[in-house]
């Protein structure tokens, strides 16, 4: 017997349709578009980027959206916007754990960092000052996160230095000649 003979014959089922991979295709090709648009547009506001891109950037966009609704026969849902315009959410294995808490810290520093900004620019003084709370808070979270990584430190290190030195008795002193004789 040849291997051919012994190998099964395979067969590939896919549940997607033709249609569903198109769409698939092009919502991963608005997404992008809409993430360099959106990464491009917060630069500039920072005071970087390519703002003679923006307004390409958003014709890009619009083509994405319409050549979807042709294909698809359906606009993008504002829900898969958001989603491709949403930071990913690091994993935290430990919250408990110094990178844990430091992870959680760092975002809440960067939402509120962007809520400031765009509150800023639309000039929502309520919204800005709750982006600046948000923002104030974390950083002081992070402060106190290395505040207590280094008062552990500092406690390992001590242990350290005294579980190595080993225990002295006083040295005697040498008895000089005016010394009064110890009894």
């Amino acid at each position: 017997m040849s291997d051919d003979q012994d190998r099964p014959k395979l067969t590939v089922v896919a549940e997607n349709s033709r249609k569903q991979i198109d769409a698939n295709l092009l919502q991963e090709q608005l997404d992008y578009a809409l993430l360099v648009l959106a990464a491009n547009v917060i630069r500039v506001v920072r005071g970087a980027g390519k703002p003679d891109d923006i307004i390409f950037q958003c014709n890009d966009v619009v083509k994405a959206a319409v050549e979807y609704k042709d294909k698809v026969g359906r606009f993008v849902s504002s829900h898969s916007v958001a989603g491709a315009l949403r930071l990913p959410r690091e994993r935290v294995d430990d919250y408990d754990s110094f990178h844990g808490q430091r992870q959680l810290a760092m975002r809440e520093m960067m939402d509120g960092s962007l809520q400031v900004v765009a509150s800023r620019l639309l000039r929502q003084l309520t919204q800005e000052h709750r982006g600046e709370r948000e923002m104030f808070e974390a950083f002081r979270d992070l402060e106190r996160i290395y505040q207590d990584l280094r008062k552990q430190r500092e406690a390992e290190a001590k242990a350290a230095r005294t579980r190595s030195a080993p225990k002295r008795k006083p040295a005697k002193r040498k008895a000089k000649k005016n010394d009064p004789p110890v009894l």
